[in-house]
């Protein structure tokens, strides 16, 4: 009988590590809001050479000691790579949180390891009781929506974090070798429905110059906007989706149902469909969502969806269920760098009797 130990970690130093799992939430967050990440992006230059770690504490106006020991710990999961005598670069990780990297993700990780989310989270336990969200047990008795009207500040950081997410979406979108069988070409106007600051479509139309886009979202998103410096095919509309949306001939939903529970995810399908009948959708969320014991971000995001707003990740065939009740067939599905990004579009089309 062999004594010898399984490889890998044993199953007690795993669950640790995942129970101490928001020490590299935090960790990386302030990686991003205390400027480390920018001050190795100017020292580490684009050769990406070692730095000390009292050169990065001194640029980004830190304590030295600290800031190695953050360093250090950040170096075991790739945002940096430690070098000789206390020196630090970027590790592949650290390089998309950057603030001039054009696929960085800093802002969605801001957004994703700030108290907000985590206090929803605290509530997990009474989630599991009742399958709701917990935003009003979380936020002082507010939805997280009425939450975000009372605390601009959260809802600065929140739409700067879906901005972040589409600049790393969008790449993939605006490159047609990572998004080959996704077209707008034939589409005058387009709605970027939920458009939060317009990033999206903002890629979009430059793959897609003949197509008019439309940036709708609630009127406090839309004021963000610089209209002065979007491009003379674009038009801003402050909408409620859920009460109506503008006409379009296509609509760009991202990251717009699994917001919603079925009902809701219902009424804005409903009123696109009554906005224009014959319009196709586009929906762009995490997945598809594989089977049993494979890991995929969207049995994460599920979870996290349910929490704050009673929604959810849907798999292919709750998502098709969706469709039909709403009259429209799943008629295309478009999968990003051949499957290997967890997000995927799929294209609607009204069913016609």
């Amino acid at each position: 009988m062999s004594t010898s130990a399984p490889p890998g970690p044993p199953p007690q130093a795993i669950a640790l590590d995942l129970a101490t799992g928001n020490w590299k939430a935090q960790a990386v967050r302030s990686f991003v809001t205390t400027n480390i990440a920018g001050a190795m992006e100017d020292l580490c230059k684009t050769e990406n050479i070692f730095v000390s770690a009292d050169k990065i504490a001194e640029a980004a106006d830190l304590h030295p000691a600290a800031t190695y020991r953050l360093l250090r710990f950040l170096s075991t999961f790739d945002v940096c790579v430690e070098g000789p005598d206390k020196s630090f670069k970027l590790g592949p990780v650290g390089a998309v949180l950057t603030p001039n990297n054009p696929q960085s993700v800093a802002s969605a990780v801001v957004w994703e390891a700030s108290l907000t989310p985590a206090l929803g989270w605290d509530k997990f336990d009474t989630f599991l009781k009742t399958n709701k969200s917990v935003a009003k047990e979380a936020f002082g008795g507010k939805d997280m929506w009425a939450h975000f009207a009372e605390n601009p500040e959260t809802f600065a950081i929140f739409q700067k974090a879906m901005t972040g997410y589409s600049n790393e979406e969008a790449f993939f979108l605006f490159n047609p070798d990572l998004s080959p069988t996704f077209d707008l070409s034939g589409f005058k106007t387009v709605c970027d429905l939920g458009a939060a600051e317009g990033t999206l479509s903002l890629f979009l139309a430059k793959r897609f110059p003949d197509c008019e886009y439309i940036l709708a979202d609630l009127p406090e998103a839309v004021a963000r906007i610089d209209t002065a410096a979007l491009p003379p095919t674009f038009s801003t509309e402050a909408v409620n989706f859920l009460d109506s949306v503008p006409k379009a001939d296509a609509y760009v939903l991202k990251h717009i149902i699994h917001d919603w529970d079925d009902e809701n995810s219902e009424k804005i399908l409903a009123n696109i469909r009554e906005a224009n009948p014959d319009a196709t959708v586009f929906i762009l969320e995490f997945g598809p969502m594989p089977g049993p014991n494979v890991p995929h971000m969207s049995k994460g995001f599920d979870c996290h969806m349910g929490v704050i707003l009673s929604a959810c990740e849907r798999t292919q065939e709750e998502y098709n269920a969706l469709f039909s009740r709403c009259g429209y067939s799943n008629a295309k599905v478009h999968l990003l760098a051949g499957g290997g990004y967890p997000l995927y579009i799929q294209e609607l089309k009204p069913v016609t009797e």
